[in-house]
């Protein structure tokens, strides 16, 4: 076996391995005039081809992998352990890859990064750290990355709250919910607002109002798993995806290989009605210290749920029917959840 040396110059070389509808960036191809990119289709050809040439960066779609994901991975390192090795995933597998690097050893990993699709070439390049003493145009680079990996977060973070955004839950739902048909999960979707949130600005000011934003985002949090999503609409709506892992979730052969696991129902899952009961009972018993004397129990929140596959099977009317219920509730007399036609 040959031991490539590292490099110290910046990246020249990308291996992408994967089907060609998952190694594209917006729809376009992942390609450069100045890098050198190569495309397989296979991960034995990856390996060949890694046995003959270096590259800096292999970029390793996840649906290449299908179940045989821990020997791909090593045999991948083996022929290069000098490539830096990056799996290109879809949001919702993201808890998985993060648990399965939890637990390598860092002298050991199968891999060395991973990146949610769609991502571009650039992307790719920034992806690994400086190496050796850093010069001061090293130090400029990075600096420049930096601000450039903030401006991505941004675009799918919420500035107030720190939450996601309604941007990322137009991407996240629809995969999620692609995920759940695959293996025959259920996802809920929750749709909530503060009740009368108008007047905590309108009596406080905006920075009172602000903090209880905040603090109802921080509140549901912790009454979440944490692989479910959490996004802030606009104002003080807010939503929730709770989605069902496939079991033994620490496995990422078992997620991507096994179809059947487990059998959706029609019913409504308990899981996620305790958990937005939780949040209800927390939320009204919380002491709101920066309200002033009145501000324990006063805060009240009307949410509606739905759940795939039972109320709706496309992402749009998954949204519109949490919408829905979300309305029965406040129209019900609010400091109230209602699923899809009912009460819960």
């Amino acid at each position: 076996m040959m031991i490539h040396p590292q490099t110290q110059t910046d990246p020249k070389s990308v291996l992408l391995v994967g089907p060609a509808e998952s190694l594209t960036s917006a729809g376009s191809p992942l390609t450069s005039e100045t890098v050198h990119v190569v495309r397989l289709d296979a991960v034995l050809k990856a390996i060949a081809a890694l046995r003959r040439e270096h590259f800096d960066r292999v970029v390793v779609s996840l649906s290449a992998l299908e179940s045989r994901i821990k020997p791909a991975l090593s045999g991948l390192r083996q022929a290069d352990p000098a490539a830096r090795i990056i799996l290109l995933a879809e949001m919702a597998d993201e808890p998985l890859i993060v648990d399965l690097m939890q637990q390598s050893r860092p002298s050991r990993r199968l891999f060395d990064d991973y990146l949610i699709a769609p991502v571009g070439l650039e992307q790719v390049l920034r992806s690994t750290p400086a190496v050796g003493r850093p010069q001061p145009a090293a130090l400029a680079e990075a600096d420049k990355d930096r601000r450039i990996a903030e401006l991505e977060r941004l675009v799918i973070q919420d500035d107030l709250t720190g939450l996601k955004n309604r941007r990322y839950l137009r991407q996240f739902l629809p995969q999620v919910l692609d995920l759940a048909a695959a293996h025959q999960l259920r996802v809920t979707l929750m749709l909530f607002d503060i009740d009368d949130f108008k007047h905590y600005n309108d009596a406080y000011g905006h920075t009172v109002g602000d903090n209880v934003l905040r603090q109802a985002g921080r509140m549901i949090q912790r009454c979440c798993r944490s692989h479910d999503v959490v996004a802030r609409l606009g104002g003080d709506e807010f939503a929730v995806v709770f989605w069902d892992l496939p079991e033994e979730k620490n496995d990422l052969s078992e997620h991507l290989s096994r179809r059947n696991r487990r059998s959706a129902g029609v019913d409504h899952p308990r899981e996620p009605i305790f958990m937005a009961e939780r949040f209800c009972k927390e939320l009204t018993e919380a002491s709101f210290d920066f309200i002033g004397p009145k501000g324990k129990g006063a805060l009240t929140i009307s949410g509606g749920l739905a759940t795939f596959p039972a109320d709706a099977q496309t992402p749009q009317d998954l949204f519109e029917k949490a919408d829905k219920a979300m309305l029965e509730a406040k129209r019900s007399g609010k400091n109230r959840l209602y699923l899809v036609g009912r009460p819960v």
